[in-house]
């Protein structure tokens, strides 16, 4: 029971953050944590939302509500997009209930393949980067370790940086959904 509540709390936490557009570093250590912070970014991101990951086949990117959300995301403004560059891609992605989402809007979802890995103090790192403000950093791709912001225009202008530079890359490959 006691660690149903601690989701809740942190969940409270997060979305409270993102909804006020805190300059508050938030940590967080779980799959679980980790989608809770990507429904956060998707909620309330306005603009874009760029996504650096291996292959977006786990539960973080395939539940119900992260796909509800990147939905409402996209159908709010047709100028409202999404990127991705995924590092471990597989054709197992093109089934997955996010990916399904993803082909629905050919026009505002960009997705490549990155035969390579960024790395945040010699370990492959992932993260998102929303509206010029908002990131999450995940520094422990195994143990879903990262930290990330609601109102850090410093540090997510770094990653944005980061992530245009390779999704521009002549390595980046385009992935087709349909």
């Amino acid at each position: 029971m006691v660690n149903n509540e601690s989701k809740s709390v942190y969940a409270i936490e997060i979305f409270d953050l993102a909804e006020k557009r805190e300059n508050k570093v938030f940590y967080n250590s779980s799959a679980e944590h980790a989608s809770i912070v990507h429904q956060a970014l998707a909620k309330y991101a306005t603009n874009y939302i760029n996504i650096f990951s291996s292959s977006m086949c786990s539960c973080v990117s395939n539940n119900s509500k992260y796909c509800s959300l990147i939905r409402t995301f996209l159908d709010a403004d047709k100028k409202r997009s999404i990127k991705i560059v995924l590092t471990d891609y597989t054709d197992d992605f093109l089934h997955t209930e996010i990916a399904k989402v993803f082909a629905e809007y050919p026009l505002q979802v960009s997705i490549k393949r990155f035969n390579g890995h960024l790395l945040y103090k010699g370990k492959p790192a992932h993260f998102t980067v929303s509206d010029d403000r908002a990131f999450r950093l995940e520094t422990d791709i195994n143990e879903r370790m990262a930290f990330g912001n609601f109102n850090s225009p410093e540090q997510s202008m770094e990653l944005k940086n980061i992530f245009d530079k390779i999704f521009n890359s002549p390595l980046a490959k385009c992935v087709v959904l349909n």
